[in-house]
């Protein structure tokens, strides 16, 4: 009877110990509001957020499979944000977690997806997210500001931000004076010079558009092609994360089957940051040679 009953408690364990090793956060600690987390490197600061304090953080945010989808240094070159350190956004909210951190510790958090997004980013959820997807945010707490050195650390941002801009300006008078093309300034902010004339509709917001482009610097290197790839473009006007703005501003100067050169500032295309493939640079301005071959009008 007694190894009968030792049998059961060990399957018992052997059960519940199959369920930990399942464990979709396995290795991670919850605490009571349901926040997953787990300490990944320790710092050598000794001083812990306090309720007014601004946070200097590297965030990079992932889906449960450790897809990266987001991260600071596609916010600015400095590869960090600046957070106000005031109160939790959201039930389970990685900013109950950066409580218990002190400078330079970095931690990973298990978080709601929909909370994130819709409490914290103050947007609706992802496409490639779903409700109940949770999301992992690996966070490295570099630095805590008390008002004074925020001021002081946003100054210095601003003035390292003018001092680019000006370099990307002189840039572009150097190429406007030395090229041998007449492009016309657009009010929207970039140039245009037409290849050929379009004789079909206009695309307006909700169309879907079909295109084919090249996008180069200013050097003439070019760094994407529809061309190149063999595969054109298509899009849908107005919809977010499909084209960088000033493209979609440039095919608002065509009619189908026109084709043009744009020359597009950095602050209609990756800015501060570049692209996330890291081929364009901070601060790049481009050239791009549309061609617009197709509009699906929406009727709507």
């Amino acid at each position: 009877m007694l190894k009968i009953k030792i049998l059961c408690v060990l399957s018992v364990v052997i059960l519940l110990c199959s369920c930990w090793e399942d464990s979709a956060h396995k290795g991670y600690t919850q605490t009571d509001s349901g926040l997953y987390y787990k300490l990944r490197v320790i710092g050598d600061g000794k001083r812990k957020p306090a309720i007014g304090d601004y946070l200097q953080l590297r965030i990079t945010y992932k889906t449960e499979k450790d897809s990266i989808f987001l991260d600071s240094y596609s916010s600015n070159e400095t590869g960090m944000v600046i957070l106000p350190f005031n109160h939790s956004s959201f039930k389970g909210s990685f900013e109950e977690g950066l409580t218990t951190m002190n400078e330079g510790d970095s931690v990973s958090f298990i978080v709601d997806g929909e909370s994130l997004f819709r409490d914290f980013f103050k947007v609706k959820l992802p496409l490639f997210l779903q409700p109940g997807d949770a999301v992992k945010m690996e966070v490295k707490l570099n630095r805590i500001l008390d008002k004074t050195a925020y001021g002081q650390t946003i100054t210095e941002y601003k003035n390292m931000v003018e001092d680019r801009d000006i370099e990307e300006q002189r840039k572009l008078k150097t190429f406007l004076d030395t090229c041998q093309e007449h492009y016309i300034f657009f009010s929207n902010g970039i140039y245009c010079l037409p290849i050929s004339q379009g004789t079909g509709y206009t695309a307006e917001y909700g169309d879907l558009v079909k295109i084919n482009y090249s996008g180069s610097f200013l050097d003439g290197r070019v760094f994407e092609s529809t061309y190149m790839r063999g595969q054109s473009l298509e899009f849908k006007i107005g919809e977010q994360g499909q084209v960088i703005k000033g493209i979609e501003l440039a095919i608002s100067l065509l009619n189908e089957g026109g084709k043009a050169k744009f020359i597009i500032p950095s602050q209609l295309a990756f800015g501060e940051t570049g692209s996330s493939t890291g081929i364009v640079p901070p601060y790049s301005t481009l050239i791009y040679e549309i061609e617009l071959l197709n509009i699906n009008k929406n009727n709507n």
